[in-house]
């Protein structure tokens, strides 16, 4: 995986705190607390995982809660619509 770097704009539009529409374009993005996020690493993990189920988006999150980082990149559901069931042929 490749980091990226990017510094987030504090309330780019809207009343959201975060420029979620970056966060969750589907880039992965490295975001340092402190710099980018002001709340602990966990927390902030589960705001991206409610903010992108709303957007109906998944997100793949890492906590590296030594260097106080977390990586997130979002992505569409490819499974959404199948069907649950399993039809096994004999």
């Amino acid at each position: 995986m490749r980091e990226v770097k990017h510094k987030f704009a504090r309330n780019a539009g809207g009343n959201a705190k975060y420029d979620w529409d970056t966060i969750l374009n589907g880039k992965t993005w490295e975001l340092v607390q402190g710099e980018d996020f002001e709340m602990a690493p966990r927390t902030f993990v589960a705001h991206c995982h409610g903010t992108a189920k709303r957007r109906n988006l998944k997100v793949r999150t890492h906590t590296d809660l030594d260097a106080n980082r977390v990586i997130v990149r979002a992505y569409k559901d490819k499974d959404k619509g199948r069907s649950e069931t399993v039809e096994v042929g004999v």
